[in-house]
């Protein structure tokens, strides 16, 4: 399940999110009766794809990143680069807790607002569930890059000469 948890959720939405559009294009052009409802439900589809992606980049480290200090200390020594690396890492992990802690606070305002979304009905809180879900997968991922990078300085520590 840690190999692959990111590859199916987001498979699943992808393949969820593309069959209701193309439902959609059909009901509009070809039946000439749009669907009120597939719309709505394959734009949450897409956004829930998106936080689960997120992980996804995560996981492979496929995500945007500047390595220029990465590759200038890689240079120097391997253990300066991996350092520059964890500190990186801890910076990241802030935020992600920051942004766990707050997208629980939304979901829970959401759940006590009782907001439904206007096609479905559907409650809003369980849309926006994505948010934290993204990031606690992405908090996960990162903590288990620190675990590795945290092992790699450990084998690379810098010998005394005495």
């Amino acid at each position: 399940m840690d190999e692959h948890i990111e590859t199916y959720l987001a498979s699943i939405l992808i393949v969820f999110f593309s069959f209701l559009v193309i439902i959609q294009v059909i009901m509009r052009y070809v039946f000439d009766s749009p669907l009120t409802w597939s719309e709505e439900l394959s734009r949450y589809a897409f956004v829930w794809f998106v936080y689960v992606s997120a992980s996804y980049a995560v996981r492979y480290q496929r995500h945007v990143k500047f390595n220029i200090l990465v590759h200038l200390t890689r240079k120097f020594s391997t253990f300066a680069s991996l350092f520059v690396c964890f500190i990186a890492l801890l910076f990241w992990i802030s935020f992600l807790i920051y942004l766990d802690y707050y997208s629980v606070q939304l979901i829970i305002d959401q759940y006590h607002t009782h907001q439904l979304s206007p096609a479905n009905q559907i409650p809003m809180y369980l849309i926006y569930i994505g948010l934290p879900l993204g990031s606690f997968l992405m908090t996960f991922r990162v903590v288990q890059h620190i675990v590795n990078i945290l092992k790699d300085m450990k084998n690379n520590i810098p010998k005394s000469n005495q």
